[in-house]
This record gives structure tokens, sequence and C-alpha cells, in this order.
């Protein structure tokens, strides 16, 4: 039940950054700025942190194939980005003890580093003839630092669904 709830908590992280959140983006509101929600994509994050990695890999690839059949003008560019962020984030907790700091250092990082792939492999293909500066300024920064915040908010929620389908995971059979 609680690895249900994990999977329908995703996917409703996947609605809610292409229906709702869309009304109130900066640039709806008239403001230069351009962020993109990428909330399942954090919830991905913190659950390769808290489960591992190979379960972060499956859920990136799985939310990332999602995307790019609904969104992506390239089948497999989401799919591979999400999963190489997901991974690698798991294999970051790994190494370093798992604390709340170091876990929005490391979204933080890998959030970033999402983004600058996603920005590079579109520059390419020549689909993205933006200037680096300007994609950095007015799209990146501002895309890292509304995830993370929504990473923020989400911390706690998910650690407990986590923390169930570990405990789930953990009971013996008999």
């Amino acid at each position: 039940m609680s690895r249900l709830l994990l999977t329908l908590t995703l996917l409703l992280l996947f609605v809610l950054e292409g229906t709702v959140i869309q009304f109130v983006s900066p640039s709806a509101w008239g403001l230069s700025w351009m962020t993109v929600p990428r909330f399942a994509l954090v919830g991905t994050l913190l659950v390769s942190m808290f489960l591992g990695r190979r379960e972060g890999l499956y859920y990136g690839l799985a939310i990332g194939l999602l995307h790019d059949v609904l969104y992506g003008q390239v089948v497999g560019l989401y799919m591979m980005t999400m999963m190489v962020a997901s991974y690698f984030a798991g294999l970051i907790v790994v190494l370093f003890q798992r604390g709340f700091a170091m876990v929005f250092i490391t979204c933080s990082l890998i959030l970033f580093g999402h983004e600058w792939l996603l920005y590079s492999t579109h520059r390419l293909f020549a689909t993205a003839p933006l200037d680096v500066r300007w994609m950095l300024n007015w799209q990146i920064i501002p895309t890292t630092v509304l995830n993370i915040l929504f990473g923020l908010l989400i911390y706690l929620p998910m650690k407990t669904i986590c923390k169930a389908v570990i405990s789930k995971r953990e009971v013996p059979l008999e």
C-alpha cells in the first residue's frame, strides 16, 4: 500500500507541474523569469536519496518517459536526464551522510546539472539558440530555486512515505 501511495504521489506531482502550476509561474504574471516546475523530478530525487539509487533510477526512467511522451519533442531526452539525475542523487547519498543539509545541497546541484544538461543537449542540436548567460540568469537559476523551495515543502511527507516503504520491505516473510 505504501509503494502505491509513493507512486501515486509522484504521478500527482507530475500532473501538478503540467497543469495547475503553469498559472502561477512568474511568466504568467508578466515577469521576465522563466521557471519550469520539475516537481516530479524533485520527488524522484528524494525517493532516490531515501530508498536507494536503484529505486530512483526506476522512478526517474518512468517519470522521464511519461514526460517525453506527453510533453517532449524528442523521446528519450527527459527519460535519460531524469534517470541519470536520480541515480546520481542516490549515489551521492551513499557516499555521504544523509542529513537535511546534505539532501538539499545534493538536490540543488543535481537540479542545476539537470537543467544545464537539458540546455546543452538542446543547444547541441540547435533547438535552443539562446545565449548561455541569458539562460543561466533567466531560466536555469530561477528554475533551480523554485524547485528547491518546493523540495522544502515536500521533504517531510516524502520522507514519511519512504520510511513506510522501507518498513514494509523489511517485514520478514512467514
